[in-house]
């Protein structure tokens, strides 16, 4: 046999146990080039250094063989896992991450290649695609931020220090999260961020899960101001079967003559109000707070109707 280098003759047995999980070793020995003394020699050097190997003595022959699924440095996944994870990643809202990782996918996927479904999920967009990961490693890693956010009452964007305690990827893409300039949790989009610091100079602030988890089920869109509370609508049949499964919150439907009561306690009644006017005269608001959004909502977009018909002519 050929005298090969240490460096050569241990990447010839890594190869080999990626090719085959279990070899005689007399075998491996064979397709390595050299004689079953090294070999064995390497074989124990290998196994000392952390390789996962086993060996097993079954007259007249030793056997040595990897865990099903060892692969060094990464995860295997079976042929028949491919398809599954192809179609979960098509799921995704589209993105560069996305994409590299179908193409990286497919690349290494046993030939033929599997047929990847034409399936039309939404875009991230530019701030989702920089600054999602990071958001969510910080709140990961309980770590604060400092980002420059955009806002209604500041569209040029202004600093605010966060806690992140949840993200919800949407789309869009949404977090809630501590604020630490007036001491509360509030909602937040992705794609209102700016730019994103690490705050190694404020502490994250944990808020109690089951707060957290209030607000989320209070909340109507990622929205939720003040204080949560009932709200009713009826909305007659047949749209109310339709309503039923497109609502913008968990809403308690319950199936009265002619229609269905929606009833839910929330914090988010302008969202609310919005979705029970664009419903137009199949909706009607039963609780007050929500009947009064609803009417200044209905009352300025006729306003706004009017007005517009009077300037066209």
């Amino acid at each position: 046999m050929g005298k090969r280098s240490r460096t050569e003759t241990v990447v010839a047995i890594l190869q080999a146990f990626l090719k085959e999980r279990t070899w005689k070793q007399a075998e491996l020995a064979r397709h390595v080039g050299v004689g079953v003394d090294v070999l064995r020699r390497h074989l124990i050097e290998l196994e000392d250094s952390g390789l996962p190997l086993a060996h097993e003595k079954e007259h007249p022959h030793i056997y040595w063989s990897v865990p099903k699924g060892w692969f060094p440095g990464a995860v295997l996944f079976e042929s028949e896992t491919v398809p599954v994870l192809l179609r979960q990643l098509l799921r995704l809202p589209r993105s560069k991450a996305r994409e590299q990782l179908i193409r990286t996918i497919l690349d290494a996927a046993p030939r033929p290649s599997p047929a990847v479904p034409a399936v039309l999920t939404a875009q991230w967009t530019q701030p989702e695609e920089e600054f999602l990961a990071r958001i969510e490693d910080a709140q990961a890693n309980k770590v604060a931020l400092e980002i420059k956010y955009r806002s209604t009452n500041h569209p040029e964007g202004r600093w605010r220090h966060v806690s992140i305690q949840r993200v919800v990827v949407g789309p869009p893409a949404r977090f809630v999260a501590y604020h630490h300039e007036v001491e509360k949790l509030g909602w937040f989009r992705v794609d209102n961020v700016l730019r994103v610091i690490e705050d190694a100079s404020t502490s994250f602030q944990r808020v109690d899960p089951a707060e957290v988890e209030t607000m989320l089920s209070q909340s109507v869109d990622g929205f939720c101001r003040g204080d949560a509370i009932l709200c009713s609508f009826f909305v007659r049949d047949p749209e109310a079967r339709w309503v039923e499964h497109n609502l913008p919150v968990s809403i308690n439907p319950e199936r009265v003559p002619g229609g269905t009561r929606f009833t839910t306690t929330t914090a988010g009644v302008l969202r609310l109000a919005r979705y029970v006017v664009g419903l137009g005269s199949a909706a009607r608001a039963e609780t007050p707070e929500l009947a009064s959004q609803v009417s200044e909502l209905a009352r300025g977009a006729l306003e706004a109707s009017r007005s517009e018909v009077v300037t066209c002519r």
